[in-house]
């Protein structure tokens, strides 16, 4: 049984992430953020432009530079490297990339769960980092690169449209944001990444569970394995 409900749940992933996240309708337990993402990211943001490529086809070049053609993708070293050598997507961000983070984010887009990140997964995970420093922007009006961590159940209810109790997001505020000298709590660009995208893959896992355990019908609660939940959690 636990095999049968993990590589169910596995061969979900396949396919367009775009489409993954189209077919979630708002929900009274999750939110909105699947349509969001559709209506106002995948069909609004294009890397390669954000960039400044000439064309999808350099952009593509560019990922094929670093790919493994054995592998026929990268790994967490290459990501790392894109992000932090290629000038135009350096100079785009300004920070300096982990390679732990750059794990995480490869997690986060490997639908068949080989540790390879194809063109596609990629090109996808570069739309969502466009967006996420869109909004980072937007709040970090003093160009600080921090923004105020109270700011951050306005950027998740309003701005990602997840449902999250106030209890939750104390913990996220505990979790990813910085206490200085004067009492505020910040949250620089790579914390607010590090957030955005275990609390996207948590939710997607934890909301395909329930759907398959209450015959496509949302309830807000699911089981979970012992051995699920580490291959669940750990994969981040």
């Amino acid at each position: 049984m636990k095999k049968f409900l993990f590589h169910a749940l596995a061969s979900q992933a396949h396919g367009s992430y775009k489409q993954r996240m189209g077919s979630y309708q708002n929900s009274q337990y999750y939110g909105s953020y699947g349509q969001h993402m559709v209506q106002n990211v995948y069909s609004r943001i294009n890397p390669w432009q954000s960039f400044q490529f000439r064309s999808e086809n350099e952009f593509m070049s560019m990922f094929h530079h670093y790919s493994s053609p054995s592998l026929g993708g990268i790994q967490a070293h290459e990501l790392c490297r894109i992000l932090n050598e290629h000038p135009s997507i350096r100079n785009y961000y300004r920070i300096t990339w982990s390679l732990e983070l750059c794990r995480v984010m490869l997690a986060m887009m490997d639908r068949s769960r080989d540790g390879i990140m194809q063109y596609d997964e990629f090109s996808e995970l570069l739309t969502c980092l466009v967006y996420w420093h869109r909004t980072f922007q937007d709040f970090d009006r003093n160009r600080s690169g921090y923004i105020e961590a109270h700011e951050l159940h306005n950027i998740i209810t309003n701005h990602f449209h997840y449902m999250l109790s106030p209890q939750a997001m104390t913990v996220l505020l505990k979790r990813y944001s910085r206490a200085i000298n004067d009492g505020r709590c910040l949250l620089a660009f790579d914390d607010f990444v590090n957030l955005s995208v275990r609390l996207r893959a948590y939710t997607e896992s934890f909301r395909a569970r329930d759907q398959y355990q209450h015959n496509g019908s949302e309830t807000g609660t699911c089981q979970f394995t012992y051995d699920d939940f580490l291959q669940c959690t750990m994969s981040l």
